[in-house]
């Protein structure tokens, strides 16, 4: 049986779910509001902004029925029903 990424997350639409927005290895809180043909939106809760992603962008999605732990020695350990990792471009902003 073949999923597709559109399959998968259309299963946790309006949910909150884990995914690493702001930071590659940071996994952060975000409520899945849009799951289109080829890209979805989070909304983020710490400043209420909206990303969108290509699915091309996603490296990874984790899915767990008991929720994938997110958390380790210095931060709260937290459960999401999936974890999404998508790719980060490194800017480069020049000196002078």
């Amino acid at each position: 049986m073949a999923f597709s990424m559109k399959s998968i997350l259309d299963r946790f639409f309006n949910v909150d779910v884990g995914i690493n927005l702001n930071k590659p290895f940071k996994v952060e809180i975000a409520r899945l509001n849009y799951v289109g043909d080829d890209y979805f939106s989070v909304v983020d809760y710490h400043d209420g902004c909206t990303h969108y992603f290509s699915f091309q962008c996603i490296l990874q999605i984790i899915e767990h029925q008991q929720g994938v732990n997110v958390g380790g020695f210095f931060t709260h350990k937290e459960y999401f029903p999936i974890v999404v990792k998508v790719a980060h471009i490194q800017e480069y902003i020049p000196i002078g």
